[in-house]
């Protein structure tokens, strides 16, 4: 395989202590998601979970039990930043510096590729967009939900920048989630799992899991909803080998979202 496809090559896998490890801290992200504020007891596991990975030397364990101590522990010490963006923006910025920073690490992120646009990958992305985009204007008008939280991230601005303002958040919120999701978090499952079933699916409840309290769509309709599209976006990612399928889709469901709530502050409901 040329370099020059740049195509994400599967991890290194975890010995049996680093697969426990990381499926520990899968655990964790749970917990910290749909939990209103963050417990002692949580940030102390993560921590345990990182020195964990370190004395044991695995490397996949390592990225994704540093994430999630910083994950859990940024609200833990600053509210503030338990809402969104920062509950990932936060978190993301602190692995990447050390990721970065470590030769190691950085040897071992394995996802920072743009993959391929083949034509089924092209069919899948264009049948996500299409039943993802159908689903939250579904959703949005047959649940009536209660979208106080999103609305409350929407900033007062003219009417003629708000597809500027769309075109950002889409892009913005795109790329965090799918680097943390389809990226740190898929990468360490795939390392403990391999490229099966059980890897897909646990960074599928995860996405679902951080949208059940504030995300959109959210609930527990809204958390079925997005496991779902976890896996659609899993699936591309795998299927495309790369990043660049999986965020492009979803930065269309993005649009649709920050559409969707426009209409409500046009129309005088926000």
């Amino acid at each position: 395989m040329k370099a020059s496809f740049r195509l994400i090559h599967s991890p290194p896998r975890s010995s049996p202590g680093g697969t426990i490890i990381i499926f520990a801290a899968a655990f964790i992200l749970t917990i910290a998601s749909f939990a209103e504020q963050t417990s002692t007891c949580v940030v102390a596991l993560s921590f345990v979970l990182v020195a964990s990975s370190v004395l044991t030397r695995e490397l996949q364990a390592f990225h994704l039990t540093w994430f999630t101590a910083a994950f859990v522990t940024a609200p833990y010490v600053l509210p503030t930043l338990h809402g969104w963006p920062f509950h990932l923006l936060f978190p993301l910025l602190c692995y990447s510096a050390l990721a970065l920073a470590v030769p190691k690490l950085r040897a071992t992120v394995c996802y920072m590729h743009t993959g391929r646009l083949s034509r089924d990958v092209i069919l899948i992305a264009l049948c996500t967009v299409f039943v993802s985009s159908i689903a939250l204007s579904i959703w949005y008008r047959a649940v009536g939900p209660d979208l106080t939280v999103q609305l409350a991230h929407f900033p007062s601005m003219p009417v003629w920048m708000l597809p500027l303002a769309g075109l950002g958040f889409s892009l913005g919120n795109a790329t965090i989630e799918e680097l943390v999701y389809r990226g740190i978090i898929l990468q360490a499952l795939e390392s403990a799992a391999g490229s099966r079933l059980v890897s897909l699916l646990v960074q599928a409840w995860l996405f679902g899991a951080l949208h059940y309290r504030e995300g959109f769509p959210n609930g527990a309709w809204g958390l079925a909803m997005t496991a779902v599209y976890g896996i659609m976006l899993g699936v591309l990612r795998r299927r495309s080998q790369g990043m660049l399928a999986p965020w492009v889709v979803h930065v269309f469901a993005d649009c649709v979202i920050f559409t969707i709530l426009a209409g409500m502050v046009l129309n005088g409901k926000g």
